[in-house]
């Protein structure tokens, strides 16, 4: 999601021009129109739900019309961009990226239609409006190049040539043509001739535009996407208004009404940011809805003037300061279908356009620096082509970085996190996944926790997805959670892969067998915080997710900053007679060693030594499961039970082992007590043990 290096350009000063293609192919420069205001109604005194006749009005407030380029940047804008490339250090490697990717894009094949192996995804689709069209008409827009401009045109051609864009099977396809078409019909408006404008907008139109605005309209469609609060809506809607607002005088009714129904969708999806700015799907699929989302309400601002109170929400406010809310000091957490961001220079980045649209300096500070410090062993310093765009060096000079507290709760996300402290990177940090497991893209993980200390990651909650998703990725299993024990798995579905079991996370596992581990619709809630300069900790209730197993359970996680100690702790009832095992998800399991007596393990990484000691229950010790790049380390239990019917759907966990407690005959209705200490310094001594209702910051 970074940028790489480009060539400088010429740079005109004080002379905006659009690129227009001339006969011969060339491009000339030529006057940019002036918006002339033609008041109609002014769209800040509109909010949602608006009409069709309501955005045309505002259009024809905002005098943009015939006007282009219009959605994201003007001529004027771009002019800036080349003279920043020039002269800041910060922006240049991004600018240059951009044209390095274009250049390789020119002698690159045609891609042609085709379907993933789920008979579903058209793949190509993605790979041309995210990661060629953006290249192309941006390489176009900032050397004049035609060479840019016809590639985009040849591939775009052969687009609207397929037989459908996903609308009816997969319509995130058809959103996300949708926006590559509208950049395509905005940044090459000079250079596209009129024919070629109209076959993109009758593509668009037949393949998304019409056949959304129906399903919207019916109440119909392969899956309502529509009516989702998920990544599907800000994609889908996203890119049909973003289209709809590029081609907006070729079909000023239709597209009117077309951009009004996807305005009107889109605010159960934004409000799902309230309140801290947290997405449940974790940072991938935060960062690709909103992508989509952002440009098209960049997109609104400019052409129609206003959001109709869309970009009002406060959790769309701060959603920006995200990813650094749940990224300790080497490591971002991560959680359900999510990628692993384990590394200092790992951690996931944020976008300039959130600091840039609400004019937030502090905003922008912090993520100029943590682009230079996340990316400080790469030349291109950007997240993407996106952050050129709306990089503001004056509002970079005028804030400063945002102060990450030391303790915090991230609602929406229901991640809590602590800090020994924030000043170092090596200093102790644990952070614990609450939360619904029936959340978008979830795994059965509630209550897996993260480890980070010494400038290393020591239990990572989470092993990522499988990807490209299998066919059968999101197929219903059976058995179901409630269903009676069974060694039996014949309908292969999500939660028989590994990652997304619980026995792949930092969790309790409770009589293993073919059924989920964890309950699929189970909640785990907050029952108890505190934080002070000597600690702080969070206890979650973890009886609902563990419903079929437990009478009661809670589980704690404690920061001790003055012991230099993590502390992980478990108290449940069992339902029967269990054997339970005490999970964690390790990259420091090579080389471990197990004490005598089985109550201390010493993990080694990178010449580093940490230590976790066993204090509860006393006839219990530690077994590591070895890290292999040759098999999956389902338990003994499970082992049987799914190697033959997932034989090669899973992914092998190459850095990956595991640290367990295995607990056996553990009597039906006797409380128990598990506890872990994690800690650098092993003459550190353990305190007694104290019950979780009567835990403070320092016993």
């Amino acid at each position: 999601m970074t940028f790489k290096r480009l060539l400088l350009i010429f740079f005109v000063a004080g002379f905006s021009f659009s690129c227009n293609k001339k006969s011969n192919g060339g491009a000339v420069p030529t006057p940019t129109p002036t918006p002339t205001p033609n008041p109609s109604i002014n769209p800040a005194t509109l909010s949602l739900p608006v009409t069709g006749a309501q955005v045309r009005a505002s259009i024809s407030y905002t005098g943009i019309a015939n006007v282009h380029p219009r959605l994201l940047y003007t001529n004027a804008e771009l002019n800036t961009i080349k003279l920043a490339a020039q002269t800041d250090l910060f922006a240049k490697p991004t600018y240059d990226d951009i044209i390095i990717r274009a250049n390789a894009l020119l002698s690159s094949s045609i891609l042609d239609y085709g379907l993933d192996g789920a008979g579903l995804r058209i793949t190509n689709i993605h790979t041309i409006c995210n990661d060629q069209i953006p290249y192309l008409v941006l390489a176009y827009q900032f050397t004049g190049d035609t060479r840019y401009a016809l590639r985009c045109w040849q591939q775009l051609d052969r687009m609207c040539s397929y037989p459908d864009w996903g609308a009816n099977r997969h319509f995130l396809d058809a959103g996300i043509a949708a926006k590559g078409v509208a950049l395509a019909l905005d940044g090459l408006h000079g250079y596209l001739t009129a024919a070629q404008r109209n076959r993109l907008y009758s593509a668009v139109k037949s393949f998304v535009l019409q056949p959304g605005k129906t399903q919207i309209e019916t109440g119909t469609g392969a899956w309502k996407w529509y009516q989702s609060t998920n990544n599907w809506n800000g994609i889908c809607h996203g890119g049909m208004i973003m289209a709809s607002l590029a081609a907006y005088e070729m079909d000023s009714v239709f597209l009117g009404n077309v951009i009004a129904l996807a305005a009107n969708n889109m605010m159960g999806y934004i409000q799902t940011l309230n309140p801290d700015g947290a997405s449940e799907e974790g940072m991938s699929y935060w960062s690709y809805g909103l992508s989509n989302t952002y440009l098209a309400l960049e997109a609104m601002k400019r052409v129609i003037g206003g959001t109709y109170g869309l970009t009002n929400v406060e959790g769309l406010r701060k959603t920006g300061a995200f990813p650094y809310l749940v990224s300790g000091p080497v490591g971002t957490a991560t959680f359900g279908d999510d990628y692993l961001y384990v590394g200092k220079n790992n951690r996931f980045l944020s976008h300039f356009w959130f600091s840039k649209f609400y004019q937030d300096p502090v905003m922008a500070k912090t993520h100029y620096d943590r682009c230079l410090s996340i990316n400080s062993n790469r030349t291109v310093k950007m997240n993407s082509w996106t952050d050129l765009l709306f990089y503001d060096r004056t509002l970079v000079n005028q804030g400063s970085s945002m102060t990450i507290p030391t303790y915090g709760y991230v609602k929406g996300v229901e991640y809590g996190y602590l800090f020994e402290n924030t000043s170092d990177e090596t200093s102790l940090y644990a952070g614990i996944h609450a939360g619904n497991n029936n959340a978008s893209h979830g795994h059965l993980d509630a209550g897996s926790f993260f480890i980070q200390a010494l400038g290393e990651t020591w239990a990572q909650g989470n092993l990522g997805l499988e990807t490209p998703y299998p066919s059968d990725y999101f197929t219903l299993t059976q058995p179901s959670y409630n269903d009676a024990p069974t060694t039996s798995a014949t309908n292969r579905g999500r939660f028989y892969y590994y990652r997304v079991r619980t026995e792949a996370k930092n969790c309790l596992v409770f009589n293993p067998d073919a059924r989920p581990e964890q309950n699929p619709a189970g909640v785990a809630t907050v029952s108890n915080q505190a934080n002070d300069n000597a600690g702080g900790f969070f206890i979650l209730n973890m009886t609902s997710p563990y419903s079929r197993d437990v009478s009661a359970y809670k589980r704690g996680i404690k920061l001790n900053r003055i012991r230099q100690t993590i502390m992980v702790q478990d108290e449940f009832t069992p339902g029967s007679n269990s054997t339970v095992y005490w999970i964690m998800q390790s990259p420091a399991t090579d080389g471990a060693q197990i004490s005598t007596d089985g109550k201390t393990l010493t993990m080694l990484k990178n010449g580093k030594t940490f230590y976790a000691r066993l204090v509860s229950p006393s006839n219990a010790s530690f077994t590591v499961v070895d890290r292999s790049t040759t098999s999956i380390n389902y338990l003994s239990e499970t082992l049987p039970i799914f190697s033959s019917i997932m034989a090669g759907k899973n992914s092998i966990n190459t850095w990956y082992g595991k640290v367990q407690v295995k607990m056996t005959g553990v009597p039906a209705g006797t409380p128990v007590t598990v506890r872990i200490d994690f800690l650098p310094n092993l003459t550190t001594s353990a305190l007694p043990i104290s019950s979780l209702d009567s835990w403070t910051t320092v016993n």
